[in-house]
């Protein structure tokens, strides 16, 4: 049952982009072929079936250091920015946890050894294959971990503050945002661990800090030239249709209107082998007093 609803949640958050992608790169059948994992919800009966309140989960409590464990994801906080004029804001932080049971996960030694044959791992001898099959471990073991939904901690902020985190929902994690305040720079990093000692395995969390700018805006000025059009005194650009001047006449000669001295004649007189000067548009005239 959980299976299918985790297929179902799969299905739902899916977006076309990411269809299209476990189609072409075969996804489905690569997934098939690996070893299939225990169900992460071997709790008992009444926490499971509460697990399904969240947040109003009757059956909430505190994270036990001898049987449980918490994973805290490093976040980042950031300065909320709000569409009218206001004084700075305390820094804001999206912190997102998971909850497990000790010890619970199996011998994940043989899905190791088919990953790494999978990715190739299997070309590599001595300490790259070993050391890859750690990293394969370590990334592996959340997933084969019985989760422990209903469970809260308590983690201290920079600024001295405690703050309670979950309960973890039905997936057994949480996504909260807290506040602090505290004088801090952009790009500073700073530790979060949980109040309680022992129940962090893979370490505190570290949270970075960003200013409003963010830190996909760059507050140097751009080296690249500026996007905005030349002033209407500048040359236009090049692309632009350039002003023609005047055709230069005809390299032929034109025919000469017929002489003066010469009324009635019909014939033109014989071409001249001069060509006009590119700066005299005027045809060359024949001087009356001949």
């Amino acid at each position: 049952m959980q299976r299918a609803f985790d297929r179902g949640r799969q299905l739902l958050q899916e977006t076309r982009g990411d269809r299209r992608t476990r189609t072409d790169e075969g996804f489905q059948r690569t997934e098939r072929s690996l070893p299939r994992l225990t169900s992460a919800f071997d709790i008992p009966l009444a926490q499971n079936i509460c697990s399904y309140f969240g947040a109003l989960n009757p059956l909430a409590a505190p994270i036990d250091p001898a049987t449980e464990c918490v994973w805290l994801f490093d976040a980042t906080a950031y300065h909320p920015v709000h569409p009218y004029p206001h004084a700075q804001q305390p820094w804001q932080v999206d912190i997102r946890a998971a909850f497990f049971k000790k010890g619970t996960g199996k011998d994940v030694s043989k899905m190791v050894a088919d990953i790494a044959d999978k990715i190739g791992l299997s070309e590599g001898e001595g300490d790259e294959r070993e050391q890859g099959e750690k990293t394969i471990a370590e990334r592996l073991q959340p997933f084969v971990d019985v989760v422990a939904p209903g469970r809260w901690v308590q983690v201290k902020l920079p600024d001295g503050k405690t703050v309670k985190l979950g309960p973890g929902a039905r997936s057994a994690t949480i996504e909260q945002t807290v506040s602090t305040r505290g004088e801090h720079r952009e790009g500073e990093t700073v530790s979060i661990g949980a109040v309680k000692e022992g129940i962090t395995p893979y370490g505190p969390m570290e949270m970075g800090f960003a200013e409003e700018e963010g830190w996909m805006t760059s507050t140097t000025p751009s080296k690249q030239p500026s996007p905005l059009p030349p002033p209407a005194s500048s040359a236009p650009p090049s692309s632009s249709p350039q002003p023609q001047s005047p055709p230069c006449p005809p390299s032929t000669p034109t025919s000469t209107p017929p002489s003066p001295s010469q009324p009635g004649s019909t014939s033109p007189p014989p071409p001249t082998t001069s060509t006009p000067s590119s700066t005299n548009l005027s045809a060359p005239t024949t001087n009356p007093a001949n």
